[in-house]
């Protein structure tokens, strides 16, 4: 029989994270030598650096963990504790996966969006138009009205476009939700 690690209860869990000594100073570092680079750079700059590193450290961390999640999904315990040599691995069966839900369709998102997107890019316009001329105290060129049309147009139709098909689809999931939970508690009870 073979000695188990009393400090692992569950070999099919996923370990908390662990850095070493090393990775601590290393990343001491990084930040000390930013800090230092405020000098010479804007720090606009220093905050794009290191949200592109705190991108790639999530980047990479997702991976490990569904690396390790996609090594002890279907393996029973004993093949995750090491004892079993030629681990079997088991077939899914359907009760291992959620139910099937119309989100995973594609579907238009229908006439609704083109309108609110509509909407959108032309209340963006007008802002962009009023808030360029205002800022620019009245002193704005037709070139920069019209750059500044243009450009609040396009924010405001991504705006209008992004808010309004996740609040779509959002509310959907949330009435299936509902239908579904509504069903599951009909067919325990039985018809009245």
């Amino acid at each position: 029989m073979a000695a188990s690690n009393p400090r692992i209860q569950n070999p099919k869990s996923l370990r908390p994270p662990q850095f070493g000594l090393r990775t601590l100073l290393g990343l001491i570092a990084v930040i000390g030598v930013l800090l230092a680079l405020r000098q010479w750079i804007s720090p606009m700059a220093i905050a794009a650096i290191a949200f592109f590193a705190v991108s790639i450290f999530l980047h990479v961390s997702g991976n490990a963990i569904g690396t390790r999640l996609r090594q002890i999904g279907d393996l029973p315990e004993s093949a995750a504790r090491n004892e079993d040599p030629q681990p079997i691995r088991r077939p899914p069966k359907p009760q291992d996966f959620a139910p099937a839900t119309p989100l995973g369709r594609r579907s238009s998102l229908g006439w609704l969006i083109i309108v609110a997107s509509s909407f959108g890019a032309t209340t963006g316009a007008v802002g962009g138009g009023l808030w360029t001329f205002a800022a620019g105290h009245g002193n704005a060129g037709p070139l920069n009205i019209v750059v500044g049309v243009i450009a609040f147009a396009v924010l405001g139709g991504i705006a209008a476009f992004a808010t309004f098909s996740f609040a779509q689809v959002l509310s959907g999931a949330i009435w299936q939700a509902i239908a579904s939970s509504s069903a599951g508690s009909e067919t325990e009870t039985g018809p009245k």
